[in-house]
């Protein structure tokens, strides 16, 4: 890897995206946190060059779906318990919060695809990059995940005996419009 100062431009530039990404995948802070550093750690020691920036960035995205992925399946993480956590920035209302409980009744493999595209601003075909999957398999994950979530947050508008707070929500899962 080059200079020091080029790995704190890179970590500058790309630290949110690979934290949000590891947070969506174990949604632990810890958890995301040490995927993380690992992650960085990974790329400081890496001595073999990148074609381009989107190598780069693919690269991470790999890197951290992929520490995640071991993290979650790990022994030691099915026999600990997590204390309750946020998840970090874009917080704020009822509807995030709902929408949030949402995102975390979704299959892993859903709140993935759907963290890349609406958080990450991700094409399909970006994302299949990054994944190692087809751009039609992710198309339908994030058709699936959008009528899971849909699916969710109806029943949950349904208990609640509240719809407006989560009309919005389901409104942009029908959509399949991004959160701004």
């Amino acid at each position: 890897m080059d200079s020091a100062e080029h790995i704190r431009e890179v970590v500058e530039r790309h630290a949110g995206m690979v934290f949000r990404l590891a947070y969506a995948r174990t949604r632990r802070r810890e958890d995301a946190e040490d995927i993380f550093q690992e992650v960085f750690l990974r790329l400081a020691r890496r001595t073999e060059a990148f074609e381009s920036d989107e190598h780069r960035k693919a690269w991470l995205i790999r890197t951290t779906a992929n520490l995640s992925i071991n993290l979650v399946k790990s022994a030691w993480r099915r026999r600990t318990a997590a204390l309750p956590d946020e998840l970090p920035e874009k917080t704020g209302g009822a509807q995030f919060d709902e929408l949030n409980r949402a995102l975390d009744d979704l299959p892993r493999k859903y709140r993935a695809v759907i963290h890349l595209y609406y958080y990450e601003d991700m094409s399909a075909e970006e994302i299949a990059s990054a994944l190692g999957l087809t751009s039609a398999a992710v198309r339908m994950r994030l058709t699936r995940a959008r009528r899971a979530l849909k699916d969710l947050l109806t029943e949950k508008e349904v208990k609640s005996h509240d719809p407006g707070h989560v009309q919005e929500a389901v409104q942009g899962c029908r959509t399949g419009a991004r959160a701004d």
